[in-house]
């Protein structure tokens, strides 16, 4: 048995090998690296729980005002009580949503000296602030998933950060 051995031959020409460029990361402001956007974390649902807050005031006003003007006989059933919590989450995103579209932060986020800003570290414009109160919307439906979700993933950003390519950064 005559066996002729096969051979393959893999030749990579200079012009086609692609260079790394190893100094990318310098080129990158500080606040888009992971350990940063760590460091934030407690400073985030600290300003967070702040902004929640705020809202859960002004709909606790509304809810009492409504409350108030019942008739007596009214009963509320879970179908008012559900739509009385839509109403919070939607009052919440809504929220968000202004801020990030007039000031690129919250007053909680003001508290603690943070604010949004795009990758180039530039304050929000009217397109990622909508794209940003979008991701309002998406991460607090999930209950509040959206924003848990910083904890667990490898960047440390939030579905609202993903959804509209900005990061915190701290003043």
């Amino acid at each position: 048995m005559d066996r002729k051995s096969k051979r393959t031959i893999i030749s990579i020409q200079e012009q086609q090998q692609p260079e790394l460029d190893f100094e990318e990361a310098e080129n990158f402001p500080p606040f888009t690296f992971p350990e940063y956007q760590r460091e934030l974390l407690t400073l985030r649902i600290a300003a967070g729980i702040a902004d929640f807050g705020i809202v859960a005031l002004i709909y606790s006003l509304f809810v009492i005002t409504t409350y108030l003007q019942m008739p007596e006989t009214f009963l509320p059933d879970r179908r008012v009580l559900g739509i009385y919590g839509l109403g919070f989450f939607v009052l919440a995103a809504i929220y968000f949503f202004l801020f990030m579209l007039s000031a690129s932060q919250t007053p909680g986020m003001k508290h603690r000296r943070l604010t949004v800003v795009t990758k180039e570290g530039q304050p929000l414009d009217p397109t990622r602030a909508c794209m940003r109160g979008f991701g309002y919307l998406i991460s607090i439906l999930p209950v509040m998933l959206g924003f848990a979700w910083a904890v667990i993933d490898p960047e440390h950003l939030t579905w609202t950060d993903k959804v509209s390519g900005t990061y915190i950064k701290k003043l």
